[in-house]
């Protein structure tokens, strides 16, 4: 299940999370093909007609993710 105001390209995603992780970089690179060539924007209608809204926004989600790489980096638990 997806939020349709977060239908974002995949350069448009690594953008989105340099807001909150300055230090993540990312490449555009113009040498080969994609092997994901998927151009078309995903639709969410039928779940949101049944009522359905998501509780968190791409915005919390990628803090939320960054903060919790954060606390498993720093763990002696965490193995990532």
């Amino acid at each position: 299940v997806g939020l349709s105001d977060a239908n974002l390209s995949k350069k448009e995603l690594c953008e989105k999370i340099q807001q909150y992780v300055p230090n993540f970089i990312f490449q555009e690179a113009a040498i080969g093909k994609d092997p994901d060539q998927r151009n078309y924007v995903v639709s969410n209608k039928k779940i949101e007609d049944t009522g359905f809204s998501p509780i968190y926004s791409l915005d919390l989600g990628i803090q939320e993710l960054a903060k919790g790489y954060v606390m498993i980096k720093n763990s002696k638990y965490g193995n990532i």
